[in-house]
């Protein structure tokens, strides 16, 4: 990096909260992403065309993105852009942050929810946290088993057959989704399931 860039990059981080917690001489690859993207066509003219310049020679967005995974659903337009350092910048139509590292954005803020969104799930499995997938997976079955073993006596073996079939109008994308839901989803169709099979009987 130029060293002409140090001084730039303090007066950014000094001014932009979600920086604050970075040192000039190491940002991850999203903060400079960030950067680049907000102050390289400065409309606010806080910088001056040199040190614009400066500005640009940080690498293009595209060079060190490892992927991205978007809502795309009901308006929302929330965005992990995931760089080849690890590191994490999440977009939504509020706010953005960066993560110096996407696990640990994982570890504090999606596991706890117990639910998932197809991002999430998107972002775990590409930073090999599978495990975490299934395990929210699991506890939608756990959930759906526990319910129709109540209310229709169908042991908790047969229970994952019974859901095969009681979606079989939707593809796998549209019932990963459904049961990325965890507990809750599981005990909601778990109900709806009871609830058709008592009419059925």
């Amino acid at each position: 990096m130029n060293p002409k860039l140090l001084p730039i990059l303090e007066r950014i981080i000094a001014r932009e909260t979600i920086l604050l917690s970075f040192h000039a001489d190491n940002l991850p690859q999203a903060a400079l992403a960030y950067v680049r993207q907000h102050y390289l066509n400065d409309n606010f003219l806080w910088l001056t065309p040199e040190e614009q310049d400066l500005i640009e020679t940080l690498p293009p967005f595209a060079d060190d993105i490892a992927d991205s995974f978007r809502a795309g659903i009901g308006g929302d337009d929330s965005v992990y852009h995931l760089f080849d350092d690890g590191s994490l910048w999440l977009k939504t139509n509020a706010y953005s942050s960066i993560w110096t590292d996407a696990r640990d954005f994982a570890v504090e803020i999606i596991l706890p929810r117990m639910t998932l969104s197809r991002m999430d799930a998107d972002l775990l499995r590409a930073i090999d946290m599978d495990d975490a997938v299934d395990g929210v997976r699991q506890d939608f079955f756990t959930a759906f088993a526990g319910v129709l073993h109540r209310s229709c006596h169908i042991a908790h073996c047969d229970a994952r057959g019974h859901w095969d079939a009681f979606t079989r109008q939707l593809d796998d994308g549209q019932r990963e989704i459904i049961e990325f839901g965890g507990t809750e989803t599981g005990e909601s169709e778990g109900q709806s399931f009871a609830e058709s099979f008592t009419v059925k009987a």
